[in-house]
């Protein structure tokens, strides 16, 4: 089939509707309908392959909990030594790794 590239879109329009209605219809069954809802149920209920580093993602996620609840617990220990000290954990910190001269006491 050639395109002319003279015809006007009226024509085309006309042309389409006359080759959809000349289709034959396709009756489809209530069988069939069936089947193909099992297929699509049995598809859906077969479990998906396991990757072969399915068993890391798990284990992430513990080790990233357990180092969330060691920060809190850290951070706890922190809040607390300050409170009942008077000289600032950074401050103690930072005399250890300062080669320089220490902070001033008060």
């Amino acid at each position: 089939m050639t395109a002319d590239r003279n015809r006007s879109p009226e024509d085309i329009e006309r042309i389409l509707a006359q080759a959809h209605r000349a289709r034959p219809t396709v009756s489809v069954g209530e069988d069939w309908a069936h089947e193909v809802m099992r297929t699509i149920r049995q598809d859906a209920a077969e479990s998906p392959s396991l990757s072969k580093v399915a068993w890391a993602e798990p284990i992430v996620w513990r080790v990233a909990a357990g180092a969330f609840f060691v920060a809190v617990l850290f951070a706890g220990s922190v809040v607390v030594y300050t409170s009942q000290h008077s000289n600032p954990v950074t401050a103690l910190w930072l005399e250890e790794l300062d080669a320089g001269s220490p902070f001033p006491e008060e």
